[in-house]
């Protein structure tokens, strides 16, 4: 195992800046997830890390040691891809066993690998069958084993999931959890996904047109998002934003003309300044309660046990989400009393970054 420094990242495609000078430190058995839209530069990053990539500019240690210059297989990467790329005339014992082969190990070490790794992740009994004939999962299955088997110093995934279906993608999320806890390898995963990115990751890398958004655990992006983009592109449904004014006595008044309560800041707001107030759907309460404000049922979302009611307010703009618990009580078309309380409320400056609290004492 091997901590990872990216410092300065920058690559270029003829005109096109696809990386604007990333810098990540991924710690030595750290499980890190780069999430963020498609086209945001992610994956090219992470083929520069494993040498598919030639940087423009800046360098790669792998570590401690400068690998900007070297071929993949002398960097200590093992790499799974989002399309397997397994050899299909090959069986799954030989596919495994490729990389050991073609680096010249002893039969008796290639033979221990493959067994070693096929017994960590259950496929044994697959061995000996051919690519075509094993189901999507079985195939990530194997070309992660293939990745086992080199032992290398770092993971590299590149969106694994996104082949397989919505059901298997959540078994499998379980089993990448599982597997890290018994090896213990650095690992570097991509995603476009935030659901695999919350679940996975002891840090979260938000990335978006090549540069870095924010850095930080699960739980410390979802709380304290650093702007707009990092608080609606982490939660589903995304965080509700609002538009709002503020005014005097620690208020906001709304595009509608409402007022709502704001929570204390480390730097009061001057009567006038723009700003935009988010709230996640799960935080909107419904009932009858001081500071309440009245909304229409827009649209009922049931899932279950779980509901996302869509809120529309008398301006008719963007409805609000709000989720809760489903008794099967509300109706389309009823009027409901909806609160924001202060202390969930996340607010952002007319750039969209986030306003600093008071501290708490």
């Amino acid at each position: 195992m091997a901590e990872l420094s990216i410092e300065g990242a920058r690559k270029t495609f003829g005109e096109t800046e696809v990386l604007k000078g990333v810098s990540i430190d991924v710690a030595d058995g750290e499980f890190t997830v780069i999430v963020g839209p498609s086209g945001c530069g992610k994956s090219t990053l992470l083929r520069s890390v494993a040498g598919l990539e030639e940087l423009t500019g800046g360098r790669i240690l792998i570590g401690g040691r400068d690998v900007t210059d070297l071929p993949p297989s002398e960097r200590g990467i093992a790499m799974v891809f989002q399309s397997y790329a397994l050899y299909p005339h090959l069986t799954v014992r030989e596919n495994m066993a490729f990389g050991l082969k073609i680096a010249k190990a002893s039969k008796a070490a290639i033979d221990d690998a493959v067994r070693r790794a096929a017994a960590i992740l259950h496929i044994e009994p697959l061995l000996d069958r051919k690519p075509a004939a094993l189901s999507g999962g079985q195939r990530q299955r194997v070309a992660i084993g293939r990745a086992i088997v080199r032992q290398p110093q770092i993971f590299l995934f590149d969106e694994p999931l996104s082949n397989l279906d919505a059901d298997l993608r959540v078994r499998m999320r379980y089993e990448f959890a599982s597997l890290h806890r018994q090896l213990g390898t650095t690992t570097l995963y991509v995603t476009h996904d935030q659901v695999e990115a919350m679940t996975l990751a002891d840090r979260i890398i938000v990335l978006r047109d090549g540069v870095i958004e924010q850095v930080g655990s699960p739980r410390e992006l979802y709380e304290q998002p650093a702007n707009i983009f990092v608080a609606q592109f982490l939660g589903t449904p995304r965080m509700n934003i609002l538009a709002a004014t503020a005014i005097d006595g620690g208020q906001a008044q709304l595009a509608d003309g409402r007022r709502i309560a704001l929570p204390a800041l480390a730097a009061p707001l001057a009567p006038d300044t723009p700003l935009s107030v988010g709230i996640r759907p799960e935080d909107v309460e419904i009932g009858a309660a001081a500071g309440t404000l009245p909304f229409s049922i827009a649209f009922v979302e049931r899932l279950g046990g779980l509901a996302t009611v869509h809120l529309q307010a008398q301006d008719s703009g963007e409805p609000i989400a709000c989720q809760l618990r489903d008794d099967g009580s509300l109706r389309e078309g009823e009027t409901v009393a909806a609160r924001f309380p202060p202390d969930r409320l996340h607010l952002f400056d007319a750039a969209g970054l986030a306003l600093a609290r008071e501290a708490r004492k």
